[in-house]
């Protein structure tokens, strides 16, 4: 199957794309940001909770991302585990966590105004005693500790689009975030520990092949060792989205 797209005279590969559906997201945060904090009210199941979005911090939900809701749909009952939250933003998907019955959270992001409206969030909504948020690019500043779930919150658009606070929350160039993640995830995921994350394709769709990003993705967890055993699929925004839940393989 072909995976080019022709643009004029060029030939493009599809993850050399900047879909117009992220840029308009980075245009949405940079207009969210000048007007200052706000504040969401977040719906799970029966329960409706609040969360404030600071300034270039990825919103819990919006017109042009569903990530951040695929991923704590998908959660399940976590009663008693141990989890990690990598790239927590405002902190939603901990204390979503929390709500599906996880002992204890420890939530982290390379954004210090993420950190900071993390750890808004946890206080407003009484969550102190059971996540604790700080700065840490991945896994650097986590405990040495073995979590039974890493939800992972990563940026899913492979294209370089430089590095502001908002750039990161959006784009993986080459997916060096997420070989790095899945690298170093090994060393605190307990046994049959899995990690959580969402990808879609923003980028492929309207290609030739419209799961080429789906493709790639899944070739590099492969490659880093590990095995997908849940995909939850979803389609929003005229694009699929799709859940993985992957655990390392049992022969590495």
């Amino acid at each position: 199957m072909i995976n080019e797209i022709e643009k004029g005279n060029d030939v493009q590969k599809p993850e050399d794309i900047n879909p117009e559906i992220t840029r308009n997201f980075v245009d949405f945060i940079k207009e969210k940001s000048e007007t200052g904090k706000y504040r969401v009210e977040v719906k799970v199941g029966d329960k409706t909770f609040s969360i404030d979005v600071f300034p270039t911090v990825f919103p819990p939900r919006s017109d042009y991302s569903v990530s951040s809701k695929s991923v704590f749909e998908t959660f399940g009952n976590l009663q008693g585990l141990e989890v990690a939250d990598i790239g927590s933003g405002s902190g939603i998907e901990s204390i979503v966590a929390v709500m599906a019955g996880a002992n204890h959270v420890d939530a982290a992001d390379i954004n210090q105004q993420a950190v900071d409206c993390s750890r808004h969030n946890v206080e407003i909504n009484n969550l102190k005693n059971s996540i604790e948020v700080f700065y840490s690019d991945l896994f650097s500043n986590f405990p040495k500790k073995k979590y039974n779930l890493i939800i992972a919150n990563l940026p899913i658009v492979n294209f370089d689009a430089g590095d502001s606070p908002i750039n990161q929350a959006l784009y993986d160039n080459g997916f060096e975030i997420h070989r790095k993640l899945f690298t170093e995830a090994k060393d605190f995921l307990a046994e049959n520990g899995m990690i959580t994350f969402t990808h879609a394709n923003l980028q492929s769709a309207k290609t030739t092949n419209p799961d080429y990003d789906f493709i790639v993705l899944e070739k590099l967890v492969d490659e880093c060792g590990y095995e997908i055993f849940e995909k939850v699929e979803r389609e929003d925004l005229g694009y699929k989205w799709v859940n993985y839940k992957i655990k390392v393989k049992q022969n590495d």
